[in-house]
């Protein structure tokens, strides 16, 4: 540890300042006793958290001769009157501060449960060797641990030998006191809000790399908010957000671009981003640690019109107080700590995806709009296509095949005992009664006056939960290793309304699959579908016949409800056999030897792969809404099994909702351009006790 420059050491347990310039001399997020004169001193403010906080600067005999050295100790009370009020030369003493490593210094901060601070003011301190004795105690907390007689004496041989130069005077320490009060006022907005001859506090993205020009360093950010007096930038059909071409490392060569051309620029496009010219020593750190992509917080950015007049742009310089030596921009990583991300930075990245989905609806329909008009238009009068011979065969089939399920009375089977359950596999909700698959299949009406008339609306789905006594009698993926599936961490990660596995993979999809999708940190997200069959038995003590109408669906177990199911977190099975055991254990319970009979199955498949390549291969997933009447009688998927299953049925929670799917056919679009609504049914609140 670092020595101090005079005759006085440090009491015993205490730190010197200068350890907190030299790297690796102190680890961050410990806790740590230290002695230092104020130096400056931020009024108590309102942080975010209804907190109040001020902040000190300290210095000691080991920084005085280092003009821009010195520590800052952040202080956190739940009451204004809690804080200590400081001047210029006093002396503090600091119990079990924690060090935090921010913007690349350290610093430190008062924790709740185990820091004191005690102020000696500089007019009450004696001059050594005797002891000071009359700290400030602002806080029961504070008075609570009382300095021990070696650190009071230490205070009064500091206040003595430490060099008068290196403490500002009462009325210059003053006037920064008040300018501190003055920026009590809310300086944090978005970018929809700056004006001309302002200065804000900013919570934005760098959407370009910073463009380095010697002595400053240019950003360009955005939050995803729209200003008017921003420039705009024109989107020509081009653009780079693709992905890249190659690998993503760059080993290997693409094609060359202009770096001029407009196609640089990769958005967000409109007024959405503004420029910010930074000075040094911001600059520098913009340098080292700042790149494309990464989450800023900027603060005191000077907000004015650029050379030209037309456009705001954003400056950040020096402060010029002793507070000079923090910057003020700080990188932020919205993955370090997900539960405290800041509220602006959380509604930023909200602005951001919602932007993204906008922009990728409109470039398809502006593509779309393009291969229209690029193909032979018809004749406005031109009769739509007819149908060929087998396809209106199929249409009649189809027809009459509806006309003869409306017409049919199934008769309705005897009341039936209930099948001996699963006690090993538990649900909620146990004050519902169970319902009937039939019924749950029901397809959903409303019931609507039209004109004094009834009328009868048949619903896509409905949003309603069940309780049902089932039986496994299929799943997908067809294999148990690929029930987990990886994907790219992305920053959408913190928003709790975040859809993560079906937006990812349409992401991934549409960037054409390129190998940035694979490289940096996955998330692994159960994902698979368990297909279930009426559990309930005759009164002859047999099951539902395989031919029964309406008595099987299809269920999705998202991640959630598959940690709730399983008791384990997803993972990458293949290269983990020992949680790919456990979860076979617990299926096992759930669906008995299916997994045996479904391997075999697929065994047999693809011995006889060659005999059926001439025959229509069927879904590789299966359906969403498992009551088309086509869907019922077959199973779905590959290596699907025989319905002959001898595992023992349990009681389950199903839930039913509705997706939005695309769909080509303008007049089955009900849910708005190229999508309709799709009937879901998932497994909830379900979970397996044995294994």
């Amino acid at each position: 540890m670092a020595e101090t420059n005079a005759d006085m050491d440090l009491p015993k347990g205490f730190t010197a300042l200068a350890d907190f310039m030299e790297e690796g001399q102190i680890t961050p997020w410990t806790f740590v006793d230290v002695i230092g004169v104020v130096k400056d001193f931020r009024a108590p403010m309102k942080t975010r958290n209804e907190d109040m906080k001020c902040v000190l600067r300290l210095i000691d005999i080991s920084i005085q001769d280092q003009v821009t050295w010195d520590v800052e100790l952040n202080i956190f009370r739940i009451q204004e009157k809690d804080m200590p009020t400081c001047g210029p030369g006093d002396i503090v003493v600091v119990h079990q501060a924690k060090v935090q490593k921010h913007s690349g210094s350290l610093s430190l901060l008062t924790n709740r449960a185990t820091t004191a601070v005690h102020v000696y003011p500089a007019s009450k301190i004696p001059p050594y060797p005797q002891p000071a004795s009359q700290p400030l105690t602002p806080s029961m907390k504070d008075a609570g641990h009382k300095p021990k007689p070696g650190a009071e004496k230490y205070v009064s041989w500091l206040r003595q030998n430490i060099k008068a130069e290196c403490i500002p005077d009462a009325e210059v320490f003053a006037t920064r006191v008040a300018q501190s009060m003055k920026g009590k006022k809310q300086k944090l907005c978005e970018l929809q809000e700056v004006r001309d001859g302002t200065f804000r506090d900013l919570i934005v993205q760098v959407v370009k790399e910073p463009f380095d020009s010697g002595d400053k360093v240019t950003l360009y950010v955005s939050d995803y908010t729209e200003n008017t007096s921003f420039y705009n930038h024109a989107w020509n059909g081009q653009t780079q957000d693709g992905g890249r071409d190659g690998d993503p490392y760059g080993y290997t060569s693409g094609k060359a671009s202009n770096p001029n051309a407009q196609v640089d620029w990769a958005g967000p496009f409109g007024k959405r981003c503004i420029q910010i010219t930074c000075y040094e020593p911001h600059a520098s750190l913009i340098r080292s640690q700042v790149k494309c992509g990464d989450w800023v917080h900027l603060l005191n950015i000077q907000i004015k019109f650029g050379n030209n007049g037309l456009n705001l742009e954003g400056f950040l310089r020096q402060d010029r107080t002793d507070f000079a030596r923090k910057m003020s921009i700080e990188v932020l990583d919205p993955q370090e700590d997900p539960e405290n991300v800041h509220p602006a930075l959380k509604n930023a990245i909200r602005r951001k995806r919602n932007y993204e989905k906008e922009f990728k609806t409109q470039k398809k329909e502006i593509d779309s709009v393009i291969g229209r008009t690029s193909k032979k238009r018809p004749a406005p009068d031109q009769a739509e296509k007819p149908l060929n011979s087998k396809q209106r065969r199929a249409l009649q089939r189809a027809q009459l095949a509806e006309k003869a399920k409306g017409d049919e009375k199934p008769a309705l089977p005897a009341a039936a005992p209930l099948p001996d359950l699963n006690p090993l596999v538990t649900c909620e909700h146990h004050d519902k009664s169970t319902s009937p698959i039939p019924d749950i299949l029901e397809p959903a009406t409303y019931e609507a006056t039209v004109q004094g008339s009834t009328v009868i609306v048949k619903l896509p789905f409905t949003v309603a939960q069940y309780r049902a006594n089932v039986r496994v009698i299929d799943f997908h993926p067809p294999r148990l290793e690929d029930f987990a599936s990886g994907r790219k961490r992305t920053e959408y990660d913190i928003l709790s309304d975040n859809s993560d596995s079906e937006s990812d993979s349409n992401s991934e999809e549409e960037d054409g699959g390129t190998l940035d999708n694979f490289v940096g940190e996955r998330v692994w997200e159960w994902r698979f579908a368990l297909r279930l069959q009426e559990a309930t038995l005759t009164t002859a003590g047999k099951k539902h016949s395989p031919g029964t109408k309406n008595n099987t669906f299809w269920v999705l177990v998202d991640n959630l409800e598959a940690q709730l199911l399983t008791g384990l977190d997803a993972c990458n099975l293949r290269t983990d056999p020992d949680e790919l055991s456990k979860l076979r254990e617990k299926m096992f319970i759930l669906w008995g030897d299916l997994e045996e009979k479904k391997s075999k199955a697929l065994i047999d498949a693809s011995n006889k792969k060659k005999t059926k390549a001439s025959k229509k291969t069927p879904s590789d997933r299966p359906p969403l809404d498992s009551s088309d009447a086509e869907m019922i009688d077959k199973p779905s998927g590959k290596g699907a099994t025989d319905k002959t299953v001898s595992n023992r049925p349990f009681t389950c929670c199903v839930r039913q909702y509705g997706v939005q799917v695309k769909e080509p056919n303008k007049a089955k679009a009900d849910a708005g351009f190229g999508k309709r609504w799709e009937r879901v049914f998932g497994l909830f609140g379900t979970k397996i006790c044995g294994g």
